[in-house]
């Protein structure tokens, strides 16, 4: 473990300003930590790096920068100032608390208008890193992480501060490595929001008032915890429980989404047909959902996709089974040692976006829940799903659609274009042959339940399609017997196979003390 004095570079390289722990690549310059180089070195230069931007971040730094381009004081001038802007009083102001994936380092997010969720999630700052100073190790309070939704763009913009050697607080606009954790597995081009655990019980987080804790209270470092500084930003005049952030957090998921989805109305562009099919195929947020204190009830989402069972419902196929619940049980843990807690599950943004396609009739419900339906016992991290986008976006950039281009009519949207995309990517390379993944008559879709099993991969490799036609009822009906039959030993089964592969590709994953990937 590296000595104490390297904990404080080590949390600022690991963290984003995001409502999660994360941890990102290294600089390639060795003496260049992310965002310490990159700060602008004059009001000048701060100003000419804000042109364009007009969220309430960019409005507050116009105000208060100095000379220098620089912020006088630590986090509480910046909370001070921003509540100003966005005209939110400070008893609105909420501080809540995650332990990052680097030594458990607690990050501190603070929101105003926290009563708000809609209001809340136009700022969030996160106060991310740990200093060594006088008094000891403590939060550092002028390493900070900002973003601010610009309304006029329709995007998040992301900010950074840094203390220099004048004490005072250097100024990074849009720094780039936020996008190691907020771009998320495909790496997306733009921030969104991230929570890493979206429900309860938070496992991670400080669930307080309101829930009892889990790993947070058992791996909270004890100096820290009592430092000045983290006393301050964790008050019980300001501190907040997980469960009054997340409606905060999935508010902001909103704006990313809806702003997103207003694509298909622009003219066609594959690119952007391309990234309006992608959540469909391929995960682009992963999110962890814990056991609740033991007691054997997990979200539903461990098991089936929860987007799955919204098409299914659409089709008919779904009503009160056990599966269409939030929640299922199995048996409780034996010790508080065996909880199951950490699950990997698919991304609440890239849910939200799929669902965007299909409300808004882009795509229909059959359509959505047949490539659901393709490895649905592995709602996250299905190579085949991933696979079929990948190897369908290469054909299309080698000119697969060009001749259905030229036959769009004139005006045509990225809404007349998805459908196209959607059909080509819908191919399965079997043996060298392209194959249409369309289910025959009189079935809905082409259900494979696990496409890694040998006789389904040896049939999906032989185009062996009829294998797996089932109709919406049927699925439903396999779904069932597949959750009845689901018990603690194959939730930490999958537990152990996904967190393994999310330590190995994801910034964003929590540190795991029980398994040995």
């Amino acid at each position: 473990m590296p000595a104490p004095r390297h904990l404080a570079a080590l949390a600022l390289a690991a963290s984003c300003a995001a409502a999660a722990g994360c941890h990102a690549a290294p600089p390639e310059l060795p003496d260049c930590l992310l965002d310490q180089c990159e700060a602008e070195e004059s009001l000048e230069e701060l100003l000419a790096a804000l042109e364009g931007n007009q969220d309430p971040v960019a409005d507050f730094l116009r105000a208060a920068a100095t000379e220098r381009g620089t912020l006088v004081g630590d986090y509480r001038a910046v909370l001070d100032g921003m509540g100003e802007v966005l005209g939110c009083s400070p008893d609105s102001e909420r501080s809540f608390v995650v332990l990052s994936n680097h030594f458990f380092i607690p990050k501190t997010i603070f929101t105003r208008c926290a009563d708000d969720p809609q209001a809340a999630s136009r700022f969030f700052m996160a106060i991310p890193a740990v200093r060594d100073g006088e008094a000891g190790r403590d939060v550092d309070p002028q390493t900070l992480h900002l973003s601010a939704w610009d309304e006029a763009a329709g995007t998040y913009r992301t900010y950074s501060t840094r203390r220099n050697q004048s004490g005072e607080m250097a100024v990074n606009v849009s720094p780039s490595f936020c996008m190691g954790c907020h771009g998320g597995p495909q790496q997306l081009r733009y921030w969104q929001p991230l929570m890493n655990e979206m429900t309860n019980p938070w496992s991670g987080w400080n669930a307080e008032p309101g829930f009892r804790s889990q790993l947070f209270d058992e791996l909270l470092d004890p100096d820290l915890a009592d430092a000045p500084v983290y006393r301050e930003i964790t008050s019980e005049e300001v501190l907040d429980s997980a469960s009054n952030l997340e409606p905060i957090v999935r508010a902001g998921i909103d704006r990313v989404s809806g702003v997103r989805a207003l694509g298909r109305n622009r003219a066609a562009d594959l690119d952007e047909a391309l990234a309006l099919v992608r959540p469909l195929f391929c995960d682009e947020t992963v999110n962890f959902v814990s056991e609740a204190h033991g007691g054997g009830e997990v979200r539903t989402s461990a098991v089936i996709d929860t987007a799955l069972v919204t098409h299914l419902r659409a089709l008919g196929a779904a009503g009160d089974q056990t599966w269409t619940r939030d929640t299922l049980r199995v048996a409780a843990a034996a010790s508080m040692w065996e909880e199951l807690t950490l699950i990997p599950v698919r991304g609440e943004s890239t849910i939200k976006a799929e669902l965007a396609l299909v409300s808004r009739g882009v795509l229909t419900a059959q359509q959505a829940a047949r490539v659901r339906a393709l490895d649905w016992t592995r709602p996250v991290q299905s190579e085949l799903r991933c696979g079929l986008f990948r190897q369908g976006r290469d054909r299309i950039d080698l000119g697969a659609l060009d001749a259905a281009l030229e036959s769009l009519p004139e005006g045509a949207s990225n809404a007349d274009l998805v459908p196209l995309v959607y059909d080509e990517v819908m191919r399965l390379d079997a043996g060298g042959e392209l194959v249409d993944l369309v289910p025959p008559a009189g079935a809905d879709l082409l259900a494979v339940a696990d496409a890694l099993d040998p006789e389904d991969y040896d049939a999906l490799q032989r185009g062996d399609l009829a294998r797996f036609a089932r109709t919406a009822n049927e699925l439903a009906g396999d779904i069932d017997a597949h959750v009845e039959a689901i018990d603690r030993a194959a939730l930490r089964g999958m537990r152990q196979t996904r967190a393994c592969r999310a330590i190995a590709e994801l910034p964003i994953t929590p540190l795991y003390l029980d398994l040995d990937c």
